[in-house]
């Protein structure tokens, strides 16, 4: 085959692969509405398994350890949807008084612009503070949740399924994986995700717990509401905490003052950068394994994908991703793309990779599919060395 065609193969064979890339793309958008209950139960399953192990070794009975297991899920969940359906209700009552704080507010903001020999209008933020769009985004968020609701029975049979095929599918795993290597590296790459949502979720809890804390001694409006939004929003890397902060601090300037509102706001900041720069990589026993860009894009095309359940597991289903990616010689150069630069360090002396300053191109054989794509230089023929 010449060098041309082969050329032509490979230029086919990306075209190919980024049309199927599509192709499942539309159709995992299509099926949010089936795939995220399912995500939602392997999320509590996966944090709920420490509980299980740990009744098992009291020597709780199987069986009984994953029914206690699901009933305390269960129990969080209902308490989660009692206090989501209560503070929505009160949130949707105090909207008019917010709306009147939020009209002070901007004639006190306007005024001192004024001053300043700024000459705005108040009719200018008016769109700012209009409470008939806040009211729209209750109702919106309240039927949002609804669904969620509806879901739930789902969701708990769904945990329950899953917490009993934990052990059959560790078997089936080593049937169709064949080896003891592949299948302990799938059990590490496993283990992974399991150990950063079980991290991430003591994270998460401690974060919201401080924050709650914070706005009750504050005494800020529907505390409860506001820690609970910093829990979930503290599962999203970089944004979500800075996210988590919003609405608290809009309530606390509203009804405690500008003073108050940021000083509520700034302590809020200061517990997620310690916890996130300090504690959180410490616990987590290393880097993340994801560069920054990949968290950020991540972010972006789950949540395009499924929306705002899509971007609170956008790193978890990312991390799967490069593992899978990881266990197959031929896709490991897509995980080296996606992973930082550390995790890429340590995955290269383990998998015997050289340093790239000891690798010559012509004796390098470990190499992207991308290469492939590249116009090679022809050889000259007899005649041209010849002449030359």
């Amino acid at each position: 085959m010449s060098e041309a065609a082969s050329g032509r193969d490979a230029a086919s064979r990306a075209v190919m692969t980024l049309a199927a890339v599509v192709v499942v793309i539309a159709g995992l958008r299509s099926i949010g509405p089936v795939v995220l209950p399912l995500l939602t139960a392997a999320f509590i399953a996966t944090v709920s398994v420490p509980v299980l192990r740990h009744l098992v070794r009291w020597r709780v009975p199987a069986g009984l350890a994953i029914l206690l297991t699901c009933l305390l899920d269960v129990a969080l969940l209902g308490g989660v949807g009692l206090l989501v359906g209560s503070s929505l209700g009160g949130l949707n009552e105090a909207l008019p008084r917010y709306q009147e704080a939020l009209g002070t507010l901007f004639s006190s903001f306007v005024e001192q612009l004024r001053a300043a020999g700024l000459p705005l209008e108040r009719d200018e933020l008016v769109p700012f503070g209009d409470a008939e769009a806040v009211i729209g985004l209750v109702t919106e968020l309240a039927g949002e949740l609804t669904s969620l609701a509806s879901n739930v029975v789902l969701v708990v049979l769904l945990v329950v399924f899953l917490l009993f095929e934990l052990a059959p599918f560790r078997r089936k795993l080593a049937i169709l994986l064949g080896t003891s290597a592949d299948l302990e590296r799938f059990a590490g790459a496993a283990e992974m995700v399991q150990r950063y949502l079980f991290v991430k979720t003591w994270i998460s809890l401690l974060v919201a717990g401080l924050c709650g804390l914070t706005l009750f001694a504050a005494e800020v409006d529907f505390a409860l509401l506001w820690a609970l939004a910093t829990f979930l929003l503290n599962y999203v890397p970089n944004i979500g905490p800075a996210l988590a902060t919003i609405p608290s601090t809009a309530i606390a300037l509203l009804t405690l003052g500008p003073a108050a509102g940021v000083a509520v706001g700034a302590i809020q900041l200061a517990i997620h950068v310690v916890v996130g720069n300090v504690l959180e990589p410490r616990w987590m026993g290393g880097a993340l394994g994801l560069s920054t860009l990949t968290v950020f894009v991540s972010l972006l095309f789950w949540g395009w994908l499924w929306g705002p359940l899509g971007a609170l597991f956008a790193v978890p289903l990312t991390l799967l991703l490069v593992s899978v990616f990881e266990l197959s010689p031929e896709t490991r150069w897509i995980a080296v793309l996606l992973a930082s630069a550390e995790w890429v360090e340590e995955k290269r002396i383990e998998w015997g990779w050289p340093p790239p300053e000891e690798r010559r191109p012509e004796r390098d054989e470990i190499r992207s599919p991308l290469v492939s794509l590249a116009p090679k230089a022809k050889a000259p023929r007899d005649d041209e060395r010849n002449a030359g």
